[in-house]
């Protein structure tokens, strides 16, 4: 099977089977369906949809969704980046959301009398679970790895000898997290109708606690590959082996761009980033084809160690 064809089948042929049999499905069911039909529940059905106006909008939701998708991931492995497997999963099950949506409602409203006596809506559960099932299917079909590229000469160096040890260590602090997130709840507890003072405190400390393990972030280099730990404790943290690593730049990040700050996954583009601050920071693009952003101080010499190593395939320091 080659690779247009494996990313055709994840990308259009799976979501565009869900939402075939949805259309006709729906075209089957005319007859034994109330119009207008129950789209709400809240114990009881409570809101109603004329029937053919809620089967024309799924329709074309999930049509608009899966031509998206399929362009944008035939256009990616064209330009020699193919998304990831996750990107290719939640995006199949994101485009085969509208026809679950369509069936999940269709099913209680099937041979009711009116759409008062419409039955439980938690059959979308079961719906639901079929779009994570269809997109776990397309993720081992349409997710391929980027090819391996050739290092340019422009890569970051450090200039590391053979047998040389190697270690490197960055970090990022933004304390002003500590405050925000210490001081935003006190403020509105002061403010008309706001928080009471019992509350705001509760969330001040709760605030604070998070950014306390989060409002810095650590990176090293070594022989083994590229630690992250956030705040005091070094919690979250992920360890990326060496061998994971296709090759390792730099780049400047905006403060609530890529993704904003904290730790952050993208599944469009299959980014996940480490942020507490914008500026500059450590690029390191995976064999798997995703992309990892760290935003550490003095990247470049980070970054420079990392390709050192690769082009060394160093697996230990004695």
């Amino acid at each position: 099977m080659t690779k247009l064809i494996r990313v055709l089948t994840a990308t259009a042929v799976l979501p565009g089977a869900a939402l075939a049999v949805a259309g006709v499905l729906a075209s089957a069911w005319a007859d034994r369906l109330p119009d207008p039909v129950a789209t709400h529940w809240n114990g009881g059905p409570n809101s109603s949809t004329p029937l053919g106006l809620f089967v024309v909008v799924c329709l074309a939701l999930g049509a608009v969704a899966t031509a998206l998708l399929a362009v944008t991931a035939v256009a990616a492995l064209r330009r020699g980046r193919p998304v990831p497997r996750v990107t290719a999963g939640v995006g199949a099950g994101f485009a085969a959301l509208a026809p679950a949506t369509l069936l999940s409602v269709l099913v209680p409203n099937l041979d009711v009398p009116d759409w008062h006596a419409a039955r439980s809506g938690s059959v979308v559960v079961l719906f639901l679970l079929g779009t994570a099932a269809l997109g776990v299917v397309a993720a081992f079909v349409g997710g391929l790895p980027a090819p391996v590229l050739e290092a340019g000469p422009d890569l970051p160096s450090v200039g590391l000898r053979p047998g040389q040890r190697a270690y490197w260590s960055g970090r990022a602090v933004n304390p002003a997290m500590l405050w925000a997130l210490g001081l935003i709840p006190v403020a509105i507890a002061l403010l008309p109708a706001g928080l009471s003072w019992p509350m705001a405190i509760w969330i001040a400390l709760v605030g604070t606690f998070v950014t306390v393990v989060t409002y810095r972030l650590k990176a090293t280099v070594d022989a083994q590959g590229v630690t992250i730990r956030f705040g005091l404790l070094g919690f979250p943290w992920r360890h990326i082996g060496l061998g994971s690593i296709r090759e390792a730049t730099t780049r400047e990040l905006s403060t609530f761009g890529d993704t904003g700050l904290g730790l952050r996954f993208n599944p469009v583009t299959g980014t996940t980033a480490y942020k507490v601050r914008g500026g500059p920071a450590i690029v390191l693009a995976l064999e798997s084809g995703r992309t990892v952003l760290v935003s550490v101080d003095d990247p470049e010499t980070g970054a420079g160690l990392v390709n050192d190593l690769l082009a060394q395939r160093v697996t230990r320091i004695d």
